[in-house]
């Protein structure tokens, strides 16, 4: 565009311009930093909001519908498959509360026979104070909650006072809770199963205020006695977190059509657990802030461009005025309009692009690289643009009216 000579005549304009180049390049290198310092504070709140959802979990329970209860529940078999089987969710901890007793006894001896409390469960999650710690497991031992296995895990106080040893079978007799319309709790028998004990526990009393199970048996295990029994698998307490904390009005869209309720404190005190408690607030709080946050430096986005813009045009518009005669002479020793205008765009081109080195070396500091690109064409784009204005508005000027202008 400008050949060899013009390159030539390009390094000569900016050593004998040198305090005019050294303040384009303060210029630039300002406008680097300035607008990496804009983008990476966007790009921060932009990754608060995205690692939010690690940071402050969404946790749900259900409860009934006055909210007092969220354990020794019932939650519809319809419910909790729903719920299972919705992407919206994740690491669901369900279980189901029974009683129990030791050998087979007849219904009507249930009073003195059903002692213990056993509790099938999908996770430790469920059992509200059990953690891995609290659980003393033989080495042989795979246990799963989530499995199908005849295996169970005994208090410690349960395995003192039966005199119980990890690997010993027992014969648990289950009976199951059922609740009627009056919201009365009945136990009827269900049936015997012959598990093996492959660890022991000690739970404290979680802060639900229930009491802690004597025995844990896995989930799968349950199922399978339900199904026999042709019993409705209603969970008797179910937490999870939501999947995707940031589409949080889709997750509530989804439980309201499987038939979750918001709260309601008003409401009579059942066991049915059919109401939805989401622990969103701080979450909503923080996201809404950051949300804003991110809003308020997207609206600063064209403000920065179209200032960069007017500075480029008010610079190269000085810097033309300065320079009218050495763009006269040009023009009177035969260079063409596109020519001179061509060699002091190219000129103004290699400042910004000194400029650019200059501060994306200092940016690269405490920046990514994609950022400090970008923020080198955001720079780049409008100064240019208003620098071509004003040297076309400049060059459109005839060599006499350029002339004239210096005197």
């Amino acid at each position: 565009m400008v050949g060899g000579d013009g390159m030539y005549i390009i390094a000569r304009n900016i050593a004998r311009n040198k305090k005019k180049s050294l303040i384009t390049l303060l210029i630039c290198v300002l406008m680097v930093t300035a607008v990496n310092i804009y983008l990476g504070n966007m790009q921060s709140n932009r990754n608060q909001l995205m690692s939010l959802p690690e940071v402050m979990p969404v946790y749900c329970q259900i409860t009934n519908l006055n909210g007092s209860k969220s354990t020794g529940i019932w939650v519809d078999e319809a419910l909790a498959r729903g719920l299972l089987t919705s992407s919206q969710v994740k690491d669901v901890a369900y279980g189901i509360r029974m009683m129990g007793g030791i050998g087979d006894f007849s219904p009507e001896e249930w009073k003195k026979n059903l002692t213990l409390s056993v509790e099938g469960i999908n996770c430790m999650e469920a059992v509200p104070g059990l953690t891995r710690e609290n659980i003393k497991l033989s080495q042989e031992s795979n246990f799963l909650f989530q499995s199908s296995d005849a295996k169970c895990i005994v208090s410690s106080t349960l395995m003192k006072e039966r005199q119980w040893k990890q690997g010993q079978e027992i014969q648990l007799n289950l009976y199951y809770y059922d609740y009627d319309d009056e919201k009365g709790i009945h136990c009827y028998p269900m049936e015997i199963l012959n598990v093996t004990v492959v660890g022991e526990m000690d739970i404290l009393a979680g802060d639900t205020g229930a009491m802690p199970p004597d025995i844990l048996i896995p989930i799968g295990l349950l199922k399978e006695s339900y199904a026999r029994k042709q019993i409705p698998f209603q969970p008797s307490y179910v937490s999870f977190y939501v999947a995707d904390p940031l589409a949080l009005n889709d997750f509530k869209a989804e439980m309201k059509s499987l038939g979750f309720m918001e709260k309601n404190v008003m409401a009579n005190d059942s066991f049915e657990g059919c109401a939805l408690n989401v622990r969103d607030t701080v979450f909503v709080s923080m996201a809404d802030k950051l949300q804003k946050t991110i809003q308020i430096y997207k609206y600063f986005f064209g403000i920065i461009c179209l200032t960069i813009l007017g500075v480029a045009y008010i610079a190269s518009i000085l810097l033309m005025d300065s320079r009218v005669r050495e763009l006269a002479l040009m023009r009177a020793m035969g260079g063409s309009t596109f020519r001179c205008v061509a060699i002091l765009w190219v000129e103004q081109l290699c400042l910004i692009l000194t400029g650019f080195l200059i501060g994306d070396t200092v940016c690269l500091l405490f920046q990514n690289v994609s950022t400090v690109l970008l923020s080198d064409a955001m720079i780049a784009v409008p100064y240019m643009t208003g620098c071509t204005v004003a040297l076309l508005r400049t060059g459109k000027r005839s060599t006499m009216q350029l002339l004239f202008a210096t005197q």
